[in-house]
């Protein structure tokens, strides 16, 4: 793993969610994500989507939540801290025409990379909190929803057509994933690992015709249609 140097901790006061941008900038795409671990902990390390890369900073930016020990750490660091990281590794978003972004929670991160280099005809974001909502909301004509409201429902009640690109919890993914629209629906799996090779055979994903393939080295993003999701969920 490579040891890069943090430059800055944007933190909400309120919320448990900061964005941490490190000196590194190695051509991820979005979707892409990393392996990261600070010091000896955790013994494996785990995967961030990036949230963005600034290659004339040279600078790439995470978007931690905090859940656990590992993110806990992460949010305490400090610019001048080192943290450990590893990747880009996956399968990057598909370049569509216009398509639909629809994120919950830290699902954000990726769809956010995305849409700062892509076009796209909406953003549709669902967070768990209203303070995490305020923190992430940071595109114009975005729509939004937090708490007992579910992005997707918001969402089908929109009614707008197109390919979807989504990421977010699994349930979801496939509520998405199962609606009834003509339009192709991709999907970012969130899964732990801890080799992003698939030797650790950490975060299998079963496909309807019975595959069994794993979201480090085959994904993270896969057609919707294909995912067995009673297998998965």
């Amino acid at each position: 793993m490579k040891n890069v140097l943090v430059e800055s901790v944007s933190k909400s006061d309120w919320s448990a969610l900061a964005l941490i941008s490190v000196r590194h900038a190695d051509g991820s795409s979005p979707g892409q994500f990393y392996m990261v671990r600070t010091g000896d902990f955790p013994v494996v390390p785990r995967p961030y989507s990036v949230f963005l890369e600034e290659p004339k900073k040279g600078l790439t930016t995470f978007l931690v939540k905090e859940r656990g020990l590992q993110t806990s750490r992460l949010l305490d660091l400090k610019p001048g801290d080192t943290l450990q990281l590893r990747g880009p590794f996956g399968k990057p978003f598909p370049v569509l025409d216009h398509p639909v972004l629809v994120a919950g929670g830290c699902g954000f991160a990726p769809l956010h990379y995305y849409a700062t280099k892509y076009s796209y005809s909406s953003f549709f974001l669902g967070t768990e909190t209203k303070e995490e909502l305020a923190f992430l909301r940071l595109f114009r004509n975005m729509k939004t929803c937090y708490g007992d409201e579910m992005v997707t429902d918001l969402f089908l009640r929109a009614n707008v057509d197109g390919p979807v690109i989504s990421c977010g919890p699994s349930r979801m993914l496939r509520t998405l994933s199962q609606a009834d629209r003509p339009a192709p629906v991709y999907v970012s799996l969130e899964s732990r690992m801890a080799c992003a090779s698939g030797m650790c055979l950490g975060c299998p994903v079963k496909t309807r015709n019975g595959e069994i393939k794993f979201v480090c080295k085959d994904g993270p993003l896969f057609d919707g249609r294909e995912v067995d999701w009673d297998w998965l969920i």
